[in-house]
């Protein structure tokens, strides 16, 4: 991934998914840090438009990180389990683990670290995980959640889907069948 990459006000209106006069507002108001090129051009390198969502608490498209870390939720009750899929995380490389046993807690880390992709177990107490996972794709629609249960039924796969989850495995699945999934969503952050 180029580190140097700098990205146009049309560019980021497209990323962001919000008109190009707004985020030409932002660079002519001081507030998006940005350059003018030999043509009269504006351009804002990849590490100012992070550090600007960042500042101002929006949620940073996975692709944008640059060289950080992506950041990865687990939402599981189950303690055993919860230690080995952070585990698995931990591992592949390129992520930064946050952990929690419950939809409450979930939805409070949600805010505070905004991550690409929630690994979410469905049965939890409190909140469910389609109540949960519903939140989560309010809050951003754009992190991906993949659906853990050990409840497998048609009716359940058909209703965390239609709560927003990008993926639905059932337990116990392999590690492996996991990080094709998490490939195939956010890529490979590893290689960032």
């Amino acid at each position: 991934m180029n580190k140097n990459k700098t990205y146009t006000t049309f560019d980021i209106a497209k990323i962001l998914d919000l008109s190009p006069t707004t985020v030409a507002n932002w660079i002519d108001s001081g507030k998006l840090k940005a350059f003018v090129t030999v043509g009269g051009h504006r351009r804002v390198a990849r590490e100012d438009l992070a550090e600007f969502l960042k500042e101002n608490r929006m949620p940073l498209p996975s692709g944008l990180a640059g060289g950080s870390r992506l950041k990865v939720l687990i939402v599981e009750d189950d303690t055993k389990f919860l230690k080995i899929a952070a585990a698995f995380f931990r591992k592949l490389g390129g992520f930064e683990v946050f952990t929690v046993a419950n939809g409450f807690e979930a939805g409070r880390i949600m805010e505070s670290q905004l991550p690409e992709l929630v690994v979410l177990d469905i049965m939890l107490p409190g909140l469910d995980g389609f109540k949960v996972c519903e939140i989560i794709k309010s809050l951003n629609r754009d992190t991906k959640v993949v659906a853990v249960t050990g409840y497998d039924a048609d009716n359940v796969k058909r209703r965390m889907l239609g709560s927003g989850a990008d993926a639905y495995l059932t337990k116990p699945f392999s590690f492996r069948e996991l990080e094709k999934i998490v490939r195939d969503l956010v890529g490979d952050p590893s290689a960032a």
